[in-house]
């Protein structure tokens, strides 16, 4: 990959109820495989995470009750 590759995140809930629902963050992953996101809630935040599977187990796996879904913008 050597384009940044930009992602969406949407959920349908909140369990921590810190950061809502709907369109929740944005991101990009670098060819470095790096991906770093941005919060759209009112405690927004800038996060920079080693790789997809960090992230992914963080802000994904954590929370399934959540039912996030990614959307790339391919």
């Amino acid at each position: 990959m050597n384009q940044p590759r930009l992602f969406s995140i949407v959920r349908e809930a909140d369990a921590t109820g810190i950061s809502g629902t709907g369109h929740v963050l944005d991101g990009v992953i670098f060819h470095t495989g790096q991906v770093v996101v941005c919060w759209r809630s009112n405690f927004g935040s800038i996060t920079i995470f080693e790789n997809w599977d960090a992230f992914e187990n963080v802000h994904l796996k954590a929370h399934p009750e959540n039912k996030a879904k990614v959307m790339f913008h391919d």
